[in-house]
């Protein structure tokens, strides 16, 4: 072969595949929208959509989507504002009801402003505007309400088939440990439990974890539909 006939080839296999290329750029930035589209208009947050190493072109001629892996922050989880949350979905088919997913599985990281919302809604508001400090060695969230903050209340996560419940350990005035009868007492029955029932996916909680920086959920679900 000549030195021109190879450089023509060369020039062909090259527009061939940077043709390609843009194809699949194109295909990916569409498929993820399309993904993205779908959940963000429940968790009021931009997301992250992945599909894998395999050519999304020609998972969107199958049909069949491997893995899709969903990234997003800040996002409203049930009554929860400010969650951070990773998603992995197993073999997403398009249906003519919409997507049909064989399994999930949700990390969701809560911290800061999503930790005070957990705790609001936890006591009912009973503690006013209250701050959240881990502690993963006791595996409690320790929440500091009242005057300075004075007022410091441990709360250990147990997972619960529907949610979580949080069962109150010390309460603390200043360095002073309140005896459970009197804490009861000030605390009052304000509702110290999450409901995590019927999410989206069938999503089920599997593990609570408190983590340095606040409380990580591990969700998984099963077969489901999501429809269109």
């Amino acid at each position: 072969m000549s030195r021109r006939a190879r450089l023509v080839a060369l020039a062909a296999i090259g527009a061939v595949l940077v043709t390609g290329g843009v194809a699949e750029a194109v295909a990916r930035h569409y498929a993820a929208d399309r993904f993205a589209d779908r959940m963000e208009k429940r968790l009021h947050t931009g997301l992250d959509v992945g599909f894998g190493s395999t050519p999304v072109t020609l998972q969107l001629a199958r049909g069949t989507f491997p893995r899709v892996e969903v990234s997003g922050e800040g996002a409203t989880f049930r009554r929860f504002s400010g969650v951070d949350l990773h998603a992995e979905l197993a073999d997403v088919v398009r249906t003519g009801e919409g997507l049909s997913v064989r399994d999930s599985r949700v990390s969701a990281e809560l911290a800061g402003e999503a930790l005070a919302n957990a705790v609001s809604t936890m006591t009912g508001g009973a503690l006013g505007q209250a701050t959240v400090t881990p502690d993963p060695d006791a595996q409690e969230l320790v929440v500091h309400a009242g005057p300075a903050g004075r007022i410091a209340i441990g709360f250990r996560p147990v997972l619960e088939d529907d949610g979580i419940r949080f069962e109150r350990t010390t309460v603390r005035i200043g360095e002073r440990v309140v005896p459970d009868a009197l804490a009861g007492q000030l605390l009052g029955d304000t509702p110290q439990e999450l409901d995590l029932a019927e999410l989206p996916l069938e999503l089920a909680p599997e593990r609570v974890t408190v983590t340095p920086d606040g409380l990580r959920l591990e969700l998984a679900g099963g077969r489901t539909t999501v429809k269109a």
